[in-house]
This record gives C-alpha cells, sequence and structure tokens, in this order.
C-alpha cells in the first residue's frame, strides 16, 4: 500500500478526530504513531487494519467512515487544484474520472488508484464502477463526489448501488463554487 494513502488516512484521523484516536489506531493496527511517510510502500492489509482500529474506536459505520475520508480529500487546495484542472464543470470532471488511475500513477509512480468506468446514462446523470474487487473504495469514491460537487457548487445526488454509483446533477448552480482559476496557479508557479 502506498504511504500517499496511509498518510491521508493519518491525516483525516489526527485533523478530525484527534492524537489521541489516531494514538489508539496505531496501536491496533501495528502502525508506529510518529505517522506514516509519504513515499514508503506499506504491507496491503495495513490500511484495512487503521480503517477497522477506526471504525470501532469511533463506534462508526466502516462505509461511513471511508465515505467521510473520502469527503475530506478535496479539502486539500494541492488535490482540489490537481482534480479542478480535469474540467471547467462538475460533469467535466466525472467525465474525466476515467483518467485518474493513469494520472495518479504519473504524480506518484507506485500509486495504485482502481480504474473508473464512467457512462452517461441520461442527461447529467452517471453510472461509474470500479475495475477492483475492493469494495471499501465505493463509499471513499462518493465521499469524494460530494466533495468536489460542493467544490463546483453543485447538488450532486451520489447514490450506490450493488457495484457501482449512480450520480446525478439535480442544480448545477446550487451553491457559490469555490475560487479557482488557473492564471492564478500558473502565476503564484512562475
Amino acid at each position: 500500500m502506498h504511504g500517499f494513502v496511509i498518510r491521508g488516512i493519518e491525516s483525516f484521523l489526527r485533523a478530525r478526530h484527534g492524537d489521541a484516536v489516531w494514538q489508539t489506531v496505531c496501536a491496533a493496527s501495528g502502525l508506529d504513531r510518529r505517522g506514516a511517510q509519504m513515499m514508503r510502500s506499506y504491507q496491503p492489509d495495513i490500511a484495512l487494519r487503521m480503517i477497522q482500529s477506526a471504525s470501532v474506536t469511533l463506534r462508526m459505520d466502516r462505509d461511513e467512515l471511508l465515505e467521510d475520508i473520502g469527503g475530506w480529500i478535496p479539502r486539500f487546495d494541492s488535490i482540489r487544484h490537481v482534480m479542478r484542472f480535469s474540467g471547467s464543470s462538475f460533469d467535466d470532471f466525472v467525465l474525466s474520472l476515467d483518467d485518474l488511475h493513469d494520472r495518479g500513477r504519473v504524480v506518484l509512480p507506485g500509486l495504485h488508484l482502481p480504474r473508473i468506468d464512467t457512462r452517461v446514462v441520461g442527461p447529467k446523470s452517471y453510472h461509474l464502477s470500479l475495475t477492483t474487487e475492493e469494495a471499501d473504495w465505493y463509499p471513499v469514491l462518493a465521499g469524494f463526489l460530494r466533495g468536489m460537487a460542493d467544490d463546483y457548487g453543485v447538488l450532486a445526488i451520489v447514490e450506490r448501488e450493488a457495484g457501482w454509483l449512480d450520480v446525478r446533477i439535480a442544480d448545477d448552480a446550487f451553491a457559490e463554487a469555490s475560487h479557482f482559476s488557473l492564471n492564478e496557479i500558473a502565476g503564484a508557479a512562475r
């Protein structure tokens, strides 16, 4: 498991639930409480042990916890900016998810995200399926989509079905979108 994923779970738990929860999760999962190393590879089951321990510690349903983690990801400006490069609208963003697996590997070699198959099933309606047997990715993706919809100012209904997610844009001008400008980002990089 890529350290980026482990570090993301750590960051979420520490920021949202505090260091005491983080230390309990570390003790139960066998992870060093000083924190995960971003570029290190971890045993494949470490993330599963962390999520299980956090779910028990927080007395929270596993899928609910995973969805909260997914919804928290777009709060990082660096991730949000990379994702906003995917399109000027939430529709464009959803349609670009087919490329997320490959883009993730370019940015972080060794990061293996599941492939996403996005199909248009109607006006502003999409059917997303993952090419993985790991069902834990579905609630993470659902939370992530809701977080990105908020960032775009869109009201999106994301429902999990058996083996896929249905995404429907109910209102694409629901709220004010977060400020995002490619010109400002390019100017800051100079």
